[in-house]
Formats: C-alpha cells, sequence, structure tokens
C-alpha cells in the first residue's frame, strides 16, 4: 500500500496544500483536532523523527513557524500546539508535524499521568544520557 503522504507530494492524491518548497509540503489535516490543523512533511519518504536528514528536519521546524504564525493571525487563536508522534504513536507511517489552533476551552488536552521518579533514576538517567550524546 502507498504512503498517503507520498501520493500527496507527487499530486497523486488530492489535498488543501498551504504551502510547498523543495524540501516539505504542508496540507490541511484531512482529520483535523481544530479548524485550521495543519500537517508539515518531509517530502521524501521518511518514518520516524530519527530518519529524516538534517536539511529536511530544519525546513520542517522553521515552515511550522511560519504556519504558526500565519495560524495565530488568521484564527485569532489562544494558542498553538506543535506536536508529532513516533513508533506506534503516529497514524501516517510517514514522519510529520502537527499545527494545531488552540482556543480557551476547544476540548483538546493532554493528560499527564502520575508517575514518581526517585533521585537514583535521575542520577543514572542523565548520566547515561550525557555519556551518549557527548560521543556524538
Amino acid at each position: 500500500m502507498a504512503c498517503i503522504f507520498c501520493e500527496i507530494v507527487s499530486k497523486k492524491a488530492s489535498a488543501y496544500t498551504i504551502y510547498e518548497n523543495d524540501l516539505v509540503c504542508c496540507f490541511l489535516d484531512k482529520y483535523p483536532i481544530n479548524t485550521g490543523h495543519v500537517l508539515v512533511i518531509p517530502k521524501k519518504h521518511y518514518q520516524e523523527l530519527t530518519d529524516v536528514d538534517q536539511e529536511s528536519l530544519s525546513q520542517v521546524i522553521l515552515v511550522s513557524q511560519k504556519v504558526a504564525k500565519a495560524l495565530e493571525e488568521i484564527l485569532n487563536t489562544d494558542g498553538i500546539t506543535i506536536m508529532q508522534n513516533n513508533g506506534k504513536f503516529k497514524d501516517v507511517e510517514h514522519y510529520h508535524m502537527h499545527i494545531i489552533p488552540r482556543f480557551l476551552n476547544d476540548g483538546f488536552s493532554w493528560i499527564e499521568p502520575d508517575v514518581n521518579v526517585i533521585e537514583d533514576e535521575f542520577v543514572h538517567l542523565s548520566s547515561s544520557l550525557e555519556r551518549l550524546l557527548s560521543k556524538s
């Protein structure tokens, strides 16, 4: 089965495309959380954030910023949520960024579980991450 986002990029599938350049394509989400919900995708197919080349990834975030500013102006939003999901939590197997206009009492929420982390876990995780990140 072909990737729907790749089909949108190649114009084989229709979408309300609002902006594109050589590296990214932006279009209105077909199943929006709120009016004006936009998806920003790299034109090249990547499944995960960790797979995307640096130039495309830079364009995704820079264009996301442009889109957010435009949505704030046009829709007079109370805020913008910018997010993306990886692994089993994404709904399309093509990396994408969500730009979601937000309004007070819009019904969209973020539920944070009650997680307790002990000091030893912070120490171990921070040192492990620091060690791995310093290698790259």
